[in-house]
This record gives structure tokens, sequence and C-alpha cells, in this order.
């Protein structure tokens, strides 16, 4: 039997170094806990949709730290919808990765949601966005995350072939399952596989995805930001709120 340990970190560098390296990493949100991925690695966001159990014509998520980021995927609206989308990203309690943190802890809780928006895609980006994030769309789901340290992870995933910053978010959990809300939830539902037999032993616990030893999940340190609502996804070409 596997002795190996969930690999868990409070250092972003080592995070972003994990997702890098095609790591799954769940990590805290807004209102619950995520795990995400690589979005242009196909092996790390096939093993994701694998233990979420999720089709993949439904599209993921992705999150990034800075609207400034997204000025290609935003050439395709015109004035009035770009407008909307930057007001809303704006408008949430942190939408500047420099903001001060504790501001964003702080925050009325009960009235604050994110907001993720479905933005058309662009023959004219400096990457395209690969197939396997869009699903069936033509348009990609995209979140400018309020969490200080997501923020920060994304700053950290920067790279040539990630010029976005982008993160894959889908919620810490298998499908039907509740969204794990802390670390400890977010262990329990992904644990190696070597290590669940023990673990399902204890019918108090949530049943544990079954991943094997090299799909094992790293867990980056943190707390919600405590947010009631969930996130509102919106068309941005429509304005209709699809959740």
């Amino acid at each position: 039997m596997s002795t190996s340990k969930p690999l868990i970190t409070d250092s972003i560098i080592e995070a972003a170094r994990w997702l890098q390296q095609g790591q799954l990493l769940a990590y805290p949100t807004e209102s619950v806990w995520g795990i995400g991925c690589d979005p242009f690695n196909q092996q790390a966001v096939q093993q994701l949709l694998a233990i979420k159990q999720r089709p993949l014509e439904k599209g993921m998520i992705v999150v990034t730290d800075s609207i400034s980021r997204l000025t290609a995927l935003l050439s395709n609206l015109n004035d009035e919808q770009r407008q909307l989308v930057l007001d809303s990203w704006r408008n949430d309690s942190n939408s500047d990765a420099d903001a001060d943190a504790d501001s964003v802890f702080d925050c009325d809780v009960d009235s604050q949601q994110a907001h993720t928006w479905l933005l058309p895609l662009s023959e004219n980006l400096p990457v395209s966005i690969p197939a396997w994030i869009t699903g069936a769309h033509h348009s990609v789901a995209v979140r400018v995350i309020d969490h200080p340290l997501v923020q920060q992870l994304c700053q950290q995933v920067v790279s040539d072939h990630n010029p976005y910053g982008f993160v894959v978010s889908t919620s810490c959990n298998p499908s039907g399952q509740p969204p794990a809300l802390s670390l400890v939830e977010a262990k329990a539902y992904f644990l190696n596989s070597d290590r669940a037999d023990s673990f399902n032993g204890n019918e108090n616990h949530k049943l544990s995805a079954n991943i094997s030893g090299n799909q094992q999940v790293g867990y980056l340190k943190g707390e919600t930001l405590g947010y009631q609502l969930p996130s509102q996804i919106s068309d941005a070409l429509t304005g209709q709120v699809i959740r």
C-alpha cells in the first residue's frame, strides 16, 4: 500500500509549478473550493473531467487575475456589452490584484457575488482557446477572480502559451455532490486511490473520487472569501443570465 501523502502547500510559487507540470490543484475561491489545472494541458483537463465525472461538451470555466489580460477576448463585444462586463468585474470587491487583501475578507459576504461571462471567441487571439475548454460552445467562460491567493496564482502561470493567466476553475466535488467548503472537505473528495479504501470505511465522510497516483491532486492552503451567493454566469453578447 502506498504511504504517499496529499500534496499540500501554502506557497503560490509551488502551486503554480504543479499546474505547469500538469498537476491538478484544489484551491479556495470566493464561495466554495475549486479544483483546476492548466487549461492548455489537454491531459490535465481530461483527468479533471474524469474525476469530476463531467462531460467535455459542457466546457470549463477559467479564471484570471486581471481585466488587462483579456483585451483580445473582449474585442468582439460592442461598447455597451463590453462596459457591462467590465463594470461587473470592477464592482466586485477585489478586481485588482494589488488591492488590500484584508479588505476582501472584510466585505459584506452576504451580498457579494462573483461574475463569470461567456465571451465570444475571436480569430485575433494571441493564443487560441482549446476545444477541451470551450466544449460545444463558441465562447469561453471567464471570471476575473476576487480571491487574492488565486489572483497571485494566475499571475504566476502567465507564459507564452498562457498569456491570459488562465487557471481552470470548477467546483471541488464529483458530479452530483455538494462543493467542498474547506481544505478538509476538498481532500476528502479527491484522495489517492491507495488511501481511499481506508477513508471510505468511515461513513461520516463523503465518498472520495478514485484516482491513480499520477493523477494526485495538490492543495493550496487558504480560506474561501465566504461569499454566500453562487457565482453568476451570463452571456456577454445577449446579457442573459445562464445561472
